[in-house]
């Protein structure tokens, strides 16, 4: 039996060392203890790690007694999928089930009881990653970090369960999203703005807003056509025209009519068509161009290079094809 779970490959023991080990090494250091002998402990796990997001199903045959250590580098949000779960983190004590999840903030204490067959989808945060979204959305972050309200609902609203399909797709698929640092960075940004725009940290406090010039808006659009081949967030458009992602946001929709990441998808659109004109098309792979520039669902790359360009990128592949015999 395997001790390593990779790429959302399966990982199953009913071994109480084993288990806390593994566990140990995908999430964090915890003690573990099994808190009823006549139950099967059988647990399984799924694990994979995009960048500075990591995704977790992980379930328990029995009643068990978690603690970890402190989380200090990075915030995990769970979602029980079914199953109930007692989770305190801090003052905060939550009763866990599909309807209400929870978010474990850094450094603070946390002692959790998770019940027979609870299983629950986690994600695994960065604080570093957490705390610059919050910057560029125009949060004020104090040096002890953000503290979110333990118990989560926003789970269940439309956007989060339609990021979290698109992470899950990707877990299943991580084989080629593992390839494109271009997709990683997409998800992570998902993740996080997703995060912070449904369930804000407690007394979270907004910078005042700048104004955004058009020849800072052209610095950015610069910017944009000399990284677009790098993995590239709207915080860091946001540094380059030293404004708020907000502000930035609404500058880029009265001057362009585009967000500053659609303005990007189009240039980065703009550099495929271009390669896929000008390459030899013969050992060329639409999907691994595609991945490469940061397209991960081809029905989607499909539609926005045809509104784009009038015609599919196949149709585009079969022409330069026929020109090059």
């Amino acid at each position: 039996m395997q001790n390593t779970v990779t790429q959302w490959a399966r990982f199953a023991s009913g071994n109480l060392e084993q288990v806390r080990n593994s566990v140990s090494d995908k999430i964090k250091s915890h003690q573990l203890s099994q808190l009823r002998a006549d139950q099967t402990l059988q647990t399984r796990l799924r694990h994979v790690q995009f960048g500075q997001v990591a995704l977790s199903r992980l379930g328990y045959g029995a009643d068990v007694h978690i603690q970890p250590e402190h989380l200090a580098g990075f915030y995990l949000i769970q979602m029980p999928q079914y199953g109930t779960a007692r989770v305190r983190c801090g003052g905060q004590t939550v009763e866990s089930c599909p309807d209400t999840a929870t978010i474990l903030n850094p450094n603070e204490d946390v002692d959790m009881v998770w019940h027979a067959n609870n299983e629950q989808l986690m994600l695994k945060v960065d604080r570093s990653l957490v705390e610059q979204a919050a910057r560029g959305m125009g949060m004020t972050v104090n040096p002890q970090g953000l503290v979110f309200p333990v118990r989560l609902r926003a789970h269940t609203q439309p956007s989060w369960q339609i990021m979290l399909r698109y992470v899950l797709d990707c877990a299943r698929n991580s084989q080629d999203i593992l390839r494109s640092p271009l997709l990683i960075s997409q998800l992570e940004q998902l993740t996080v703005t997703t995060l912070l725009g449904l369930h804000p940290p407690a007394q979270a406090q907004h910078l005042t807003p700048g104004h955004v010039l058009p020849r800072h808006l052209k610095k950015v659009a610069s910017y944009v056509q000399d990284h677009a081949h790098q993995p590239v967030t709207v915080d860091e458009l946001g540094a380059v025209a030293g404004v708020s992602t907000r502000t930035l946001q609404q500058a880029f929709r009265d001057h362009y009519g585009l967000t500053p990441m659609q303005y990007l998808r189009q240039v980065r659109l703009d550099r495929l068509r271009h390669e896929l004109i000008h390459s030899d098309t013969h050992n060329l792979s639409l999907a691994d161009l595609a991945i490469r520039w940061g397209f991960a669902h081809q029905g989607r790359f499909s539609a926005e290079y045809r509104n784009r360009f009038g015609e599919t990128p196949s149709a585009t592949l079969l022409r330069v094809r026929g020109q090059q015999h």
